[in-house]
């Protein structure tokens, strides 16, 4: 089955980590010594100030003028580190990490991270549109996400319950993904990469625009990858498991297709993605190294958005979607014979959303807005193929509707009152739910703005969660939707030459948290019985200069502790994270060279275990200025070769058995697109 393993922790010299953040950000302000003059597919944070940032906040305001810490990464950025996946770039980002289990990416957010949820605790958005399927809630951010990572104008993150205002979902953060529009290529494009472990990948992109304004875009891509030949597990160690040995058993392989039309008021998008990956892992009981363990997701989505201006001070925004989600595993266990179990799930989803913005009631910026989702199919199916056994056969349905309020009230010219509140109605919850967003926005002076922050909001147990009844775990139909409730201090400073330092404090607190826990000997069921509590504080300068030198460096502290098993350090939380990116123009500004430097702290695990801390370093060396219409880039994934690791399962049946998962050494990618 596809399982549920929860998530584990570990920690190292916080003096050091402190001591390289500090210097970092002391070394930025002393190396601006000039403006910063960027083009727009190279943004600054300074420049982005000025830019409105309408899906993150979903009222326009400007990124220091929203009442959360936004933090953005563009197409410049990707471009320059070489991110190959929206799970690299998130990991580059403040405060976030991610672990892997050898088949999914699982995100943490400031501490907080449940490896076995598929990230439904995180809300994912492509140009403001949900993309979190109706199963298992999942976002997913490696491979299997819908999007190629050269069709990515910008990303955007909301840390914390700041993102009340989308609702369910948005619990520990809101991602947001910008697609480029047509103007962005203006023409076609032909790429090819190679890599390590007989890696390739292709895309062919046309795009139009036509003088009536009419825009167009199309993309189709496809990846492949054997994974690394052998990988090697401790727990697996007898000559009947291949000696711990798991051979070719770690390919993967992803086929896109993506497309955008704007013809005035006008907007319509949709992307399809299918990805398969084989599971080295032996989880959930399987046999060790039998290459029938495989994992199949398919996803795909429709997007109609009509957005007017009906005067000079107000807004009409109308959506309407439909998606979908397939998921298909072969998991052969041993019965007396070798016997494959096949797993099935299959979403489907539609509706629609109205927003109205206006400003013209003087000193407010009212927005006003409805939604309603139709969850029409939530089906879960288990069964022995050979001879053929039903396990678990599950049919849902139901309605999403959610009306929210945000009004952005200018008490003085220098102070702001943000205020969001939202209302759902959720078919998965026996109660409607009612979640504020507060924020006070000060800026004493030009260059500096402080904002104290308040919000909650909740997420609804999902149709795995409450519906599975097989495998020793028993289906428990009354949960309950689980609470966070988020306090944030932001100071935010900027010299007005391109250099901006950001300080924040938050407190984070996390009631009635769905966990599993025994009901008998033989088993387990979900329950709102875990608790959390976080605090911690971030630490980040950025200088960029004209002609594209970029100096970033941020630091996060968070303490995770696990209220309801005694207050001790939470599982999988790292207290320090530690980013350093530093970018530099060569050869005349026809190459630039991108260093990525990441620490993850020690996390414990499950089964009592600890992951060591790691540094990921990553060097990028990219050109589209040698040969004309020829952009070129040479990326070497975790230079030192590291094998760092993640934390693993709880060692049962259930899960995975083993305790720290390796990760792989060093990379390397060449990539080529060649533009007509």
């Amino acid at each position: 089955m596809r399982g549920f393993h929860l998530a584990c922790l570990k920690r190292f010299s916080l003096i050091h980590v402190v001591y390289m953040g500090l210097l970092s950000l002391i070394i930025a302000p002393v190396m601006a010594d000039r403006p910063s003059e960027e083009d727009l597919t190279g943004l600054s944070m300074e420049q982005l100030l000025n830019v409105e940032v309408i899906n993150a906040s979903r009222l326009g305001q400007k990124e220091n003028m929203a009442p959360t810490s936004i933090s953005v990464v563009t197409a410049k950025d990707i471009h320059t580190f070489g991110w190959r996946t929206l799970g690299d770039a998130l990991n580059g980002m403040r405060g976030l990490f991610y672990t892997n289990d050898r088949n999914y990416n699982y995100l943490g957010v400031r501490g907080f991270i449940h490896t076995g949820d598929y990230n439904s605790r995180v809300l994912l958005m492509i140009d403001g549109k949900r993309m979190n399927e109706n199963i298992y809630d999942g976002a997913y951010i490696g491979q299997e996400f819908v999007l190629d990572m050269d069709l990515v104008e910008r990303i955007e993150f909301i840390p914390g319950s700041g993102a009340s205002i989308y609702g369910a979902n948005a619990y520990t953060g809101m991602i947001n993904v910008v697609t480029k529009n047509a103007q962005a290529i203006d023409g076609a494009q032909l790429a090819g990469e190679i890599g390590t472990f007989n890696a390739y990948k292709g895309r062919a992109t046309v795009s139009k625009v036509w003088q009536n304004g009419t825009e167009g875009l199309l993309s189709a891509s496809h990846y492949d990858s054997s994974g690394p030949e052998n990988l090697y597990f401790r727990e697996f160690d007898t000559p009947s498991a291949n000696n711990g040995i798991a051979h070719n058993m770690d390919g993967e392989r992803a086929d896109r297709l993506f497309g955008k039309l704007k013809y005035g008021n006008l907007t319509l998008s949709g992307g399809y993605v299918d990805r398969y990956k084989r599971v080295p892992t032996a989880a959930f009981g399987t046999i060790f190294n039998d290459p029938g363990f495989y994992t199949d997701d398919a996803q795909f989505y429709t997007d109609l958005i009509y957005q007017n201006k009906l005067t000079d001070d107000s807004t009409l925004l109308l959506r309407g979607f439909y998606q979908g989600y397939d998921y298909r595993s072969d998991l052969p266990y041993a019965g007396g014979r070798r016997i494959v179990n096949r797993d099935l799930v299959s979403g489907r989803w539609g509706g629609g959303e109205a927003q109205f913005t206006t400003t013209a009631i003087d000193r407010h910026r009212l927005m006003m807005g409805l939604e309603y989702q139709y969850d029409q199919k939530q089906h879960q199916a288990n069964f022995d193929k050979d001879p053929y056994v039903l396990y678990f056969d599950s049919d849902g349905s139901g309605h999403r509707v959610e009306l929210y309020v945000q009004d952005e009230f200018a008490i003085r010219d220098d102070l702001l009152f943000n205020v969001g509140l939202r209302l759902d109605y959720h078919h998965m919850v026996n109660s409607m739910q009612l979640n504020p967003r507060l924020g006070l926005i000060w800026n004493p002076l030009d260059s500096t703005t402080v904002k104290i922050l308040y919000s909650t909001t909740f997420r609804a147990p999902n149709a795995y969660e409450s519906d599975l009844d097989a495998f020793g775990i028993v289906a428990n139909p009354n949960l309950k939707e689980e609470r966070i409730r988020t306090y944030e201090g932001i100071l935010e400073w900027r010299d007005g030459y391109g250099l901006k330092v950001l300080g924040n404090f938050f407190y984070n607190e996390m009631t009635q948290v769905l966990e599993t826990e025994p009901v008998n000997a033989e088993a387990m069921s979900f329950f709102n019985n875990g608790a959390y509590t976080t605090y911690g504080f971030e630490l980040e300068s950025e200088k960029r200069w004209d002609g594209g030198r970029l100096l970033k460096a941020s630091y996060t502290y968070n303490l995770m502790t696990d209220e309801a098993r005694g207050g001790h350090w939470a599982v999988a939380s790292p207290q320090n994270l530690f980013k350093l990116h530093y970018a530099e123009p060569l050869f005349g500004d026809k190459a630039m060279l991108g260093i990525e430097n990441i620490f993850v702290d020690q996390r414990k695990t499950l089964q009592g275990g600890m992951a060591e801390p790691y540094y990921l370093v990553n060097v990028n060396l990219s050109s589209d200025r040698l040969i004309p219409n020829l952009d070129l880039s040479f990326g070497v994934y975790n230079l030192l070769d590291n094998h760092y690791q993640m934390v693993g399962g709880d060692g049962s049946d259930n899960d995975l058995r083993q305790d720290i998962l390796r990760m792989n050494g060093r990379e390397f990618r060449f990539k080529a697109v060649l533009e007509f």
